[in-house]
């Protein structure tokens, strides 16, 4: 008689220790952890799939990776072809009930920057660029509270918390912005030569344009092509030239070897930061290093 109220206690045990286990989140890439890790505390167990030394584009996943997807409640993907080699397993995942969100599927189609690009694979020659998260008032305005809307459908209890979090961040980013906008407006018009467009949609934010060596993955221009490149730099008023981490570097080192133009060398994931502000403020003392000739 005593052992069904007994069972009952247990069952009630169980029961609650299963619904107070954290959130286990897995991010694709290091902005993304960066960010979630900030909105959610320690109310969540937030895990990074693709380490910011790593290059997304061209990252397969090791089975221990694979087992990570599996065992999380849910998956933060920047999608807009960033992670092509993981979409079979995102798929995979979708398909099994799992949530999956992409960041760059809220985007309004206006604030996607297309990419023009040489390929015999893709027959229009565009695509949209994936580096949304480059752009402090994106992140601001859209990806942060997408990201808190979709914690708090998952974890409703803390909904408050993940909400304030996230409105400090937010501010963080807008004053990141004003900071940033004020300081690049005298360079508005001018144009900055990148080995990879990954930092568009930032400059793109404060009217500086944009030449990127290497507009595919994994490509590599020729040296006429480079040549092309060195006779562009000459030409037009070009206020800097930016290796990247995550990229190679022999395009822009011939540049630099041809041209007087200062350089620098940018991150576009955060190999070294704990934070998505330390990221950009990172980045940006990078670029004022090089537009101020230091």
């Amino acid at each position: 008689m005593k052992s069904r109220p007994m069972m009952i206690s247990v069952l009630l045990i169980l029961l609650f220790a299963a619904t107070s286990f954290p959130l286990k989140i897995v991010a694709t890439i290091n902005p993304y952890y960066l960010i979630l890790k900030e909105i959610t505390g320690e109310e969540t167990e937030v895990d990074l799939l693709v380490g910011p030394g790593q290059n997304p584009h061209i990252f397969s996943p090791k089975i221990s990776d694979i087992r990570k997807l599996n065992e999380a409640d849910l998956v933060i993907a920047n999608g807009l072809d960033l992670e092509v080699f993981l979409n079979p397993y995102l798929e995979d995942l979708s398909l099994r009930g799992k949530t999956v969100v992409y960041v760059g599927s809220i985007l309004p189609d206006e604030l996607l920057v297309d990419e023009k690009e040489k390929s015999d694979d893709d027959a229009s020659g565009h695509h949209d660029n994936p580096h949304v998260w480059l752009d402090p008032i994106i992140l601001s305005d859209y990806v942060v509270p997408f990201l808190v809307s979709t914690l708090s459908s998952l974890d409703p209890g803390n909904s408050e918390f993940f909400t304030s979090n996230a409105a400090d961040l937010i501010k963080n980013l807008q004053e990141f912005n004003d900071e940033t906008a004020s300081y690049m407006e005298r360079f508005e018009g001018k144009t900055v030569i990148v080995a990879h467009p990954s930092f568009s949609y930032f400059f793109k934010r404060y009217g500086i344009l944009l030449e990127p060596v290497l507009q595919g993955v994994g490509d590599e221009p020729t040296i006429g092509e480079i040549m092309k490149l060195v006779d562009f730099v000459r030409s037009q008023d070009v206020i800097g030239m930016f290796a990247e981490y995550q990229h190679s570097k022999r395009a822009i080192d011939i540049l630099m070897d041809e041209t007087s133009v200062k350089h620098g060398e940018l991150d576009s994931l955060g190999i070294s930061t704990e934070s998505i502000m330390e990221l950009l403020q990172w980045n940006l003392v990078e670029i004022k290093k090089v537009f101020d000739g230091e």
